[in-house]
């Protein structure tokens, strides 16, 4: 079913939208929910996720190709992996009209706005964007508008983008629930590099470390617990983080050069041994991670956490879920950690906000139960 034509908050008439993954598909979503957009068309290589994303009104029809998507389009917005970005972009100018805008979702934007520049006629504008948003989940059934409720979206608008369109594209990216950040696109590719890239492949070295320490089924019975949670961002869609990695390599490599450094750093002082070294570096770590405020979300959703203390008796889940749902309070994760450090038998549950974080503790404590947040 097509959306209202009629409503005022329309920036732009015709959109295209190719891909419809979790992060297209969730901007679709969005754009649809907020009625941003009169008509969103879309098209992905994978024929099913195209119409489950119809299924789910992230958009109102399927073509066949990303050139006939694009036809007629004010707004394209190419949700694909980076390395495919460019050849799309070269598949779809030639049916590109005089006055669109393009925009595309990748993580990395100096490759790709270098290469804009050299390819676009005048006639049509191309703004970057990245959602800083993620979820565990990939594909289009993972999408949700409220992923970018929140979320940083930076913005590297081509040079001489008219700031008419910057303002309307910028509209459009508020109007989604997220808070648009102009950066340059190699300044962006720098500090994501540091701040997402290096933890990503961080957290994938430290499992593939851990993975091939001998005494398998041990070492996953004790990681249930904090090594669980330190290394989640390691379940991203290896292929979206594929590419991520190729085209940011220059930066990565800077990244990991500097991330080397510091285990070199903690690594000395261990064989020395330095204990006031080891604990400076640690309180210095503590102190700078502490530092970095709680505001928005970042490449996966912020989750507030509340660990229960149990006893391991049954229907004990059911009892404090229950609790929590008649007072009102929504739980985004739970998680049974049998064994976790200083923690005992517990319970891990997640919520969106601090505000349900801190309802819960409220609850769970005035009943009895141990409770703390993290």
């Amino acid at each position: 079913m097509l959306a209202d034509s009629s409503d005022s908050k329309n920036i732009f008439d015709k959109a295209a939208l190719i891909g419809t993954g979790l992060i297209g598909g969730s901007i679709g979503l969005a754009l649809r929910e907020k009625k941003m957009v009169k008509i969103i068309t879309c098209y992905d290589r994978d024929p099913e996720a195209a119409a489950e994303a119809v299924a789910l009104s992230a958009a109102d029809r399927v073509v066949k190709s990303a050139a006939e998507a694009v036809k007629d389009a004010d707004l394209i917005i190419l949700a694909v992996p980076v390395l495919s970005t460019l050849d799309i972009l070269k598949e779809i100018l030639p049916e590109v009209k005089d006055g669109a805008l393009i925009t595309d979702v990748g993580s990395t934007k100096g490759s790709i706005m270098a290469t804009v520049e050299k390819l676009l006629p005048q006639s049509v504008s191309y703004i970057g964007g990245h959602p800083m948003a993620g979820s565990e989940e990939s594909g289009i059934r993972g999408a949700d508008p409220a992923l970018l409720e929140n979320a940083i979206y930076v913005l590297t608008p081509g040079p001489g983008t008219p700031e008419n369109v910057i303002k309307k594209f910028t509209d459009l990216i508020e109007g989604t629930g997220a808070q648009p950040l102009i950066l340059d696109p190699l300044a962006h590719d720098r500090m994501v590099a540091m701040v997402s890239h290096l933890p990503h492949i961080s957290a994938a070295a430290l499992v593939q470390s851990v993975a091939g320490a001998g005494d398998i089924e041990l070492i996953r019975t004790l990681a249930a617990g904090g090594f669980r949670d330190s290394t989640r961002i390691a379940l991203g869609n290896p292929e979206v983080w594929r590419d991520i990695c190729v085209s940011n390599r220059w930066a990565l490599l800077s990244a990991l050069k500097i991330f080397k450094q510091s285990l070199v750093t903690i690594e000395n002082y261990l064989k020395e041994p330095n204990a006031e070294a080891v604990e400076e570096f640690l309180t210095q770590s503590r102190d700078y991670r502490n530092s970095i405020p709680h505001r928005g979300r970042g490449i996966l959703p912020e989750v507030y956490d509340v660990i229960v203390l149990v006893r391991d008796s049954p229907g004990i889940i059911g009892k404090i879920t229950t609790l929590l749902g008649e007072e009102g309070i929504n739980i985004d994760a739970i998680e049974i950690l049998h064994v976790r450090e200083l923690s005992g038998g517990s319970i891990r549950l997640g919520f969106r906000s601090r505000e349900q974080q801190n309802k819960a503790l409220k609850v769970l404590n005035s009943q009895g139960y141990k409770a703390y947040s993290k």
